[in-house]
């Protein structure tokens, strides 16, 4: 069941008890108006015996206060006496609770018009629904407009034209919200509603808008996060594009990363190669790789699938770290036949069984009984619609079916991804993580500095510095005639220049100058934090050799970061 959206006031339990009551009233009234009608009739001189559709004409007429045989007053019979003032009361309320309702609907609309620093949560979809209890548990006031408001018809065209309409997004008081979420089940209303409301709400903010657009082909949001990170910045709203089983994906080995295990790295067996199973693959090499930065030892992982040799090609592809981080072999075919040959690697530590199609995960996961000998929760089933069976299996509930001795875990992909920190920011936390990689590299112990950890426990500002760089990625691109194109296929990558690097360095510097300066930072030997001190805010001419170098070095590892996240540089043109 959705939740309650903002502006509508709890309904207290004591409304439904007056409503049975009143019910209750109203059949008793109707029952003795036309019992004591019958008999009214009957004490008259001379008796009269009324044709049933006259006494229930006469019965109704009680209800709005008026019926012609009373006309002439009593004495009434006891019954009809009860029903005289009963059934009036019964109509007095139900007019009293329609005008609570239409004033109820009318004050919810003023209370969500006047509504600031909100989230809107469009569609209604288990992915909507999820994202808004998660925010308005987290304390978020939350609009929720279901996919109907946004269209009336299930066509992509009608529902994008719909969600460009300023008065959808102008009721749902988007001027001034603080976020808001595209979740319904088409990614292409998404997408239309996400520009929508960054056009809707650009002008007249102190603070920027987000705007998030679930898609559900991770090739096309991973194309559209191309296309907004080529523009420049734009005041007033931020767009990002995310996809759940990404998200997913890094909530769990953020929760769970690898480890070694008697000293080696982790056996894993990844079977499925869906959406879900690529971005397990990808998220454990980027965390495997903060543990082992000079990827001298790596993870073994068994790809099981009936295409498993094609999805291998094509996340080295769009990947390529991670044949430097993962030792993959692609197995193409099922596991039931793989193991009956005897030639697949046992036993795996960790297993991630990732098959859109849940029964055979599950049925997989208990049936193969070569999977169970890592440690307690090394056998991840991904589940959506089946994930109520956590609480069989011993969740929060009472168990009703063995996990296994605690191997099995069942893990609801959405539940996992509908976190509010964990949406958008895909490049930055790249950017970081190469950051945090190339200074272990060099040597570097988190414990003596503090950046050195993972993207979940950044501090907001450090956050904000590795969203601005990844947000000027694009109009540094552009004073080179570049663009950026997802690592989707075949395709030619441009690679930098010692001229590209020294001119895009100097715009790097100004950018950097211009952060800290706006943020109350100013020239000042030697650093100092917390004054806010820094001896590079000069000019790049009066900057010294060591610190253009390091600007060099920033741009130098641009490429790499950019193909860490699945994007590479196209020359489309002479700058």
């Amino acid at each position: 069941m959705p939740g309650r959206s903002l502006g509508e006031p709890p309904r207290a339990p004591t409304m439904d008890v007056l409503r049975v009551l009143f019910a209750l009233i109203g059949v008793a009234s109707f029952v003795c108006g036309y019992l004591g009608l019958q008999e009214y009739f009957l004490n008259l001189e001379p008796p009269v015996r009324a044709h049933p559709s006259d006494l229930l004409y006469y019965d109704l007429q009680l209800f709005v206060l008026g019926s012609p045989p009373l006309d002439d007053g009593g004495p009434f019979p006891l019954l009809l006496n009860i029903a005289r003032f009963s059934a009036p009361a019964v109509t007095v309320y139900a007019f009293i609770e329609a005008g609570r309702l239409v004033f109820q609907t009318e004050l919810r609309r003023l209370r969500v018009r006047q509504a600031r620093n909100h989230v809107i949560v469009c569609g209604d979809g288990l992915i909507a629904n999820t994202l808004a209890r998660r925010l308005r548990a987290g304390g978020d006031r939350v609009v929720s407009v279901p996919s109907g408001a946004v269209a009336a018809e299930p066509d992509t065209r009608r529902i994008a034209r719909a969600a460009r309409d300023p008065d959808v997004l102008g009721a749902a008081g988007v001027g001034r919200a603080r976020a808001l979420y595209a979740c319904t089940d088409d990614s292409a209303a998404n997408t239309a509603i996400a520009l929508a409301a960054a056009r809707h709400g650009r002008y007249g903010r102190r603070s920027p808008l987000s705007v998030y657009a679930e898609v559900a082909d991770p090739e096309l949001c991973l194309a559209l996060q191309a296309r907004h990170l080529g523009l420049a910045g734009q005041p007033g709203a931020r767009v990002d594009f995310f996809h759940i089983d990404d998200l997913a994906a890094r909530k769990l080995l953020s929760q769970e990363p690898p480890v070694p295990v008697n000293g080696e790295p982790p056996r894993v067996v990844v079977i499925g190669a869906t959406n879900f199973g690529r971005s397990v693959l990808v998220e454990l090499a980027r965390r495997w790789r903060l543990r082992d930065p000079g990827d001298e030892r790596p993870v073994p992982v068994a790809l099981v699938d009936e295409a498993a040799g094609r999805a291998h090609d094509q996340l080295v592809e769009r990947f390529p770290f991670l044949s430097r981080i993962c030792r993959i072999t692609a197995y193409d075919g099922g596991l039931t036949e793989l193991l009956a040959a005897g030639g697949f690697p046992m036993p795996p530590d960790r297993v991630f069984i990732c098959y859109d199609d849940e029964q055979r995960a599950l049925k997989t996961a208990l049936t193969a009984e070569q999977l169970w000998h890592g440690a307690p929760g090394s056998v991840v089933v991904r589940l959506d619609r089946l994930a109520s069976l956590r609480e069989a299996f011993g969740g929060s509930g009472e168990r009703l079916l063995d996990d296994l001795s605690g191997t099995l875990r069942l893990y609801g992909v959405v539940r996992a991804a509908c976190d509010p920190e964990l949406i958008g920011d895909d490049l930055a936390r790249v950017i970081h993580e190469s950051y945090v990689a190339a200074r272990l590299r060099r040597g570097e112990r988190p414990e003596n500095t503090p950046t050195l950890v993972a993207w979940e426990s950044l501090t907001e500002s450090l956050r904000i510095a590795n969203r601005a760089q990844a947000e000027d990625f694009g109009s540094k691109l552009r004073e080179l005639g570049c663009v950026l194109s997802p690592r989707v296929g075949p395709g030619e990558e441009y690679t930098l220049t010692e001229p590209d690097v020294i001119r895009l360095a100097v715009l790097e510097h100004r950018r950097w100058m211009a952060e800290r300066t706006a943020a109350g930072w100013r020239y000042g030997e030697p650093r100092d934090d917390d004054r806010r001190l820094h001896p590079a805010l000069v000019a790049w001419e009066k900057l010294s050799t060591e610190m253009r170098e390091r600007n060099h070095d920033v741009i130098r590892a641009m490429p790499t970061i950019l193909a860490d996240a699945g994007f590479r540089i196209v020359r489309l043109r002479e700058a």
